[in-house]
């Protein structure tokens, strides 16, 4: 019985040391972005003052956020070559001329088939992810509220960081 209780007290310690070393793995990774070309962390008086995983970012994350974006960017071209035709068609309504309503009915033509076109286009950027686990982390969200003293002054923010699924590397941040 001590035997199974000294194994449960060594798998607990064992696994909560594993939580603190990522975390520390965080706070360093974070600390080198943050500081890279500055000064030391001692004359900013930079600490961390808070450190939490917020999510993971998946291959389904990201194939569902460069999607969305893509449908965004098309929607946008295909209303601005609406409004050009729009256009068009108003001013083949006005004109009397011969050579100036075949030029506007070619135009019209040309408008239709571009937004024909760009209502069938698909996603390309799409490429790197198709022999890849749909589960696959590809970031993990680290929030960290952390304080600098900037001429004399403490001030504390907060970001999200997203960091390498092993926490080695920072992609970036966002405010909150």
């Amino acid at each position: 019985m001590k035997n199974v209780i000294y194994l449960l007290i060594a798998v607990l310690m064992v696994s909560c040391g594993g939580s603190n070393s990522s975390k520390s793995n965080y706070e360093k990774t974070i600390t080198d972005h943050l500081l890279k070309g500055s000064d030391t962390k001692e004359n900013l008086n930079f600490k961390i003052v808070e450190l939490n995983e917020q999510g993971n970012v998946t291959v389904a994350d990201s194939i569902t956020y460069l999607t969305d974006e893509f449908r965004k960017d098309k929607q946008l071209i295909i209303d601005r070559v609406s409004l050009a035709k729009k256009m068009s068609e108003e001013l083949l309504a006005k004109t009397k001329k011969q050579s100036d309503i075949d030029k506007y009915n070619a135009d019209i033509a040309v408008m239709n088939a571009r937004i024909d076109s760009l209502k069938n286009l698909v996603p390309d950027n799409l490429r790197g992810y198709e022999s890849r686990n749909a589960n696959d982390v590809l970031a993990i969200i680290v929030r960290c509220k952390y304080s600098v003293q900037l001429s004399g002054t403490p001030k504390e923010e907060t970001f999200d960081f997203y960091l390498s699924p092993d926490g080695s590397k920072c992609y970036g941040k966002k405010g909150i």
